[in-house]
């Protein structure tokens, strides 16, 4: 029972959540926002997508100096 919990938690998560706070793009697609591919962001950099790639995410860099 708790399998089919966690899969419908997690199915949900994937369907509705994940959408709303970011996008799949590929590689180009990033490049043309200014942004570049990568593992991690570095910190005056911030994350707008997730990347095709494998484990990387699109950062581009933060307009706005945050404290």
């Amino acid at each position: 029972m708790k399998i089919i919990y966690y899969l419908l938690h997690f199915l949900c998560y994937v369907t509705f959540i994940l959408p709303a706070t970011c996008a799949l793009v590929d590689p180009d697609r990033c490049t043309k926002k200014f942004g570049y591919c990568r593992r991690r962001c570095f910190k005056d950099e911030k994350q707008i997508d997730i990347c095709l790639s494998p484990n990387k995410i699109c950062c581009t860099e933060s307009l706005l100096d945050e404290d």
